[in-house]
C-alpha cells in the first residue's frame, strides 16, 4: 500500500517541475510586456517615465492618425504573406523532391541546410554584394537573360527594395520548412501508397487526398511560426536596407527601433510594439481555430 505522503509528493512534483520555466518566463517575458504596456501610456523618452509624462491613449491615437503606422502596418502584413507562402511553397517542394529515392539524396539533404545554417550577417552582406547594381550577379543574370540591359538598383529602388528583402528571406528560411516537411512525409504510412496504387490513383490523386492530409498539422504549425518569424523580422531589413528606400521595407519591428532608439519617442513605440504583438495573436488564434476545425472535421 502506498504511503499518503508518498502520493501527495507525486502530485506536486509537475508543478515543482514546470514551477521554475513559469517564474523565469515571468521575469523575463511577461514583465517586460507588462511595462512595456505602462510605458505606452507615457509621453515618454526614457524606459523610465516620470508621472507627469503620463499621457492616456494619446500615443495610440497617434498611431491611428500616423500615416507612417498605415504604411508600416500595410508592408509588414505583405511581407508575412510572401514571405510565408513562398518559403511554405518552396519547402514543400523541395521536401517532395528530396523525399523520392535518387543517387546523391543524403548530399542534396545536406546542401539544402546550408541557407538555414549560414550565419545571418554573412548571408545578408553575401546577398547586399548579390544584389549590387554595378557588379552585382543578380544583374549580371538579368542583362544574361535579355530582361534588360541597365542594372536594377535593387536595395535603393522603393519598387525593388521589398521585393529584395523577402527573397533573401525566403532564401534564409525555406529550408527549415523543407526539413519539418520532410520528416511529416517521412512518417506516412506505405501501406496507403500501395493501396493508391491498387486503386490506380494518379500522383495528383494521392497528393490530394494521402500526402496534403497527413502532413497538414505539420503545415499549419510551419504556417504559424512562418509568421511570427516573418513579424518579428529586423536582422536582414535592418542590414541590406535599414527600412527605406522612402519607407519601402519599414516593417513593424524596423519601425519600432527608429522610434525608440533613432527618434527616442519610447511611448510612441511600446505602443506600436503592442499593436505588433495584437497581429501576432491574430495569426495565432487562427492557427488554433483551424486545428481545432481539424479536431472536430
Amino acid at each position: 500500500m502506498p504511503h499518503p505522503s508518498g502520493g501527495r509528493r507525486q502530485a506536486w512534483l509537475p508543478y515543482a517541475l514546470v514551477g521554475p520555466l513559469l517564474a523565469l518566463i515571468a521575469l523575463f517575458v511577461l514583465y517586460p510586456m507588462a511595462h512595456g504596456v505602462r510605458v505606452s501610456l507615457y509621453d515618454s523618452r526614457d524606459l523610465v517615465p516620470r508621472p507627469d509624462e503620463f499621457a492616456g491613449l494619446a500615443n495610440f491615437a497617434w498611431l491611428w492618425r500616423s500615416p507612417a503606422t498605415v504604411k508600416s502596418v500595410r508592408v509588414t502584413v505583405l511581407y508575412v504573406a510572401v514571405t510565408t507562402a513562398a518559403a511554405t511553397l518552396i519547402g514543400l517542394a523541395s521536401a517532395l523532391v528530396l523525399n523520392a529515392s535518387f543517387r546523391g539524396r543524403a548530399l542534396f539533404r545536406a546542401a539544402v541546410t546550408i541557407p538555414w545554417g549560414t550565419p545571418l550577417v554573412a548571408s545578408a552582406l553575401i546577398w547586399f554584394w548579390m544584389f549590387d547594381p554595378q557588379y552585382g550577379v543578380v544583374n549580371y543574370g538579368v542583362r544574361l537573360l535579355g530582361l534588360g540591359t541597365q542594372g536594377i538598383a535593387w536595395l535603393i529602388s522603393p519598387q525593388w527594395a521589398l521585393p529584395a528583402v523577402m527573397t533573401v528571406d525566403v532564401w534564409r528560411t525555406f529550408p527549415f520548412g523543407t526539413l519539418v516537411l520532410l520528416t511529416a512525409l517521412q512518417g506516412i504510412d506505405p501501406d496507403l501508397y500501395g493501396a493508391s496504387a491498387v486503386d490506380g490513383a494518379g500522383r495528383t490523386a494521392v497528393f490530394r487526398h494521402i500526402v496534403l492530409p497527413s502532413i497538414r498539422p505539420s503545415l499549419l504549425i510551419l504556417g504559424l511560426l512562418y509568421t511570427i518569424w516573418g513579424m518579428k523580422r529586423f536582422d536582414t531589413i535592418w542590414i541590406l536596407t535599414q527600412g527605406g528606400p522612402a519607407d519601402a521595407t519599414n516593417v513593424l519591428s524596423v519601425f519600432i527601433y527608429r522610434e525608440a532608439f533613432r527618434n527616442f519617442r519610447v511611448g510612441q513605440a511600446s505602443a506600436l510594439a503592442l499593436v505588433g504583438a495584437g497581429l501576432g495573436l491574430l495569426a495565432a488564434i487562427a492557427y488554433f481555430a483551424l486545428e481545432k476545425r481539424d479536431e472536430h472535421g
